[in-house]
């Protein structure tokens, strides 16, 4: 089996978070005796000497410093064509399809596979080979944007040989959005280092007990909900500690708002870290909070991660974070957008140190069972295999 992964985000070096689970599942396949080759765009970060994979094909569309079209995590629109980036956007997709062909004529790959619908998924499509697309959450919101972009998605979506997502709640979404509602979509969630987030849970636990937030800074995330949330637990003298780790366009304006409602100095701000690092974060943490709104959130993987590495979480009702957390079973559930439910949910957890054993055991192994490479590899195999077989056949 030939596999052509297609991505816009891969990981650049050691360490890198973007697209980590897109390489896990490469190398998944690839273990079980897959060839797998991987079209992504170049970036200023890669260099040779810190190339990870010899397999990996990194297309230029532009002077290196403006090589920033890709590796933003998503395809969410407005960074797609921010100042920087909007003048490389039409070199960024005549190169990202030349790549592409390139690679189809000389790789000849059974299946191809696209991680997001946009970009990826469109510049791969072709007649002669078929293609999987997974979508991951931010493609599906872009269907959202307007009725070009539902229309362009509908028409990618529908010439694709199967589709997947990483949550029954992106599924229905992608359906309704596309209006088309016999779409025939997989849900197969993206695979985990779990023995990686697993060794978290010998960090020792912080005192006074750590809540983390780990994720971008963007008004969707509801982080502002969290820190007034926080502000409730300081004022009624509960013993813990605030983390926000992640970048983002509401970083200014969030350390604002902490300082406004008096918990400005009680919170420890971090940027990103390594992905080898996050497993310690998770561990030394007592409680890892997503407090996101709306339709944000495809899944919720950092509460995943959490769980692995040890820490109890708590999430809230929006988007796929319900398939993670099974509230009173393996997390709790806070009402989106309601600082003193969340405030309610971790002082709880706070005070209860065997329910956030309990709930965290119970989270792990059942991510263990979902997410864990070994898994994921055997489950997309077995989906490339049933697509080829099929396309031979016709």
């Amino acid at each position: 089996m030939r596999v052509l992964l297609v991505t816009h985000n891969y990981p650049r070096f050691a360490g890198d978070p973007a697209g980590a689970y897109v390489e896990r599942l490469a190398s998944g396949v690839r273990a079980r005796g897959a060839e797998v080759q991987v079209v992504a765009p170049n970036a200023p970060e890669v260099t040779p000497e810190r190339t990870l994979d010899p397999c990996v094909t990194r297309f230029r569309y532009a002077p290196r410093r403006f090589e920033r079209v890709g590796y933003v995590g998503d395809v969410r629109w407005q960074r797609l064509v921010t100042p920087r980036t909007l003048f490389a956007l039409p070199t960024y997709l005549l190169a990202f399809r030349g790549a592409v062909a390139r690679a189809r004529r000389a790789f000849r790959p059974d299946v191809m596979h696209a991680h997001w619908w946009f970009p990826a998924g469109w510049v791969s499509l072709h007649d002669d080979v078929p293609v999987v697309i997974t979508c991951h959450g931010s493609d599906v919101r872009l269907l959202e944007r307007s009725r070009v972009l539902r229309g362009l998605g509908s028409r990618v979506l529908r010439r694709a040989a199967r589709i997947t997502t990483v949550s029954e709640f992106l599924a229905r979404d992608l359906s309704g959005l596309t209006g088309e509602p016999r779409l025939e979509i997989a849900v197969t969630p993206m695979p985990l280092d779990v023995e990686a987030f697993r060794r978290g849970r010998d960090a020792p636990k912080t005192d006074p007990p750590t809540i983390l937030y780990a994720g971008n800074l963007v008004a969707t995330k509801g982080v502002d909900v969290l820190l007034h949330a926080y502000a409730t637990l300081q004022h009624a003298g509960v013993r813990c500690r605030l983390r926000i780790l992640g970048e983002g366009s509401e970083a200014q304006p969030l350390r604002a708002l902490a300082a406004r409602i008096g918990v400005g100095s009680a919170v420890d701000w971090s940027p990103f870290v390594p992905q080898t690092a996050m497993p310690r974060e998770y561990g030394q943490a007592a409680i890892t909070v997503l407090p996101s709104r709306g339709k944000a959130e495809g899944l919720g993987l950092s509460l995943v991660e959490a769980m692995l590495a040890g820490s109890a979480v708590v999430g809230t009702s929006a988007g796929g974070i319900p398939e993670v957390v099974e509230d009173g079973v393996t997390g709790l559930l806070s009402t989106d957008g309601d600082a003193d439910d969340l405030a309610s949910k971790l002082r709880r957890l706070l005070g209860d140190p065997a329910l956030r054993r309990s709930l965290t055991e119970t989270g792990a192994a059942r991510a263990e069972g979902r997410h864990g490479a070994d898994a994921v590899a055997e489950r997309f195999l077995a989906l490339y295999d049933d697509v080829a077989r099929h396309h031979h056949a016709r």
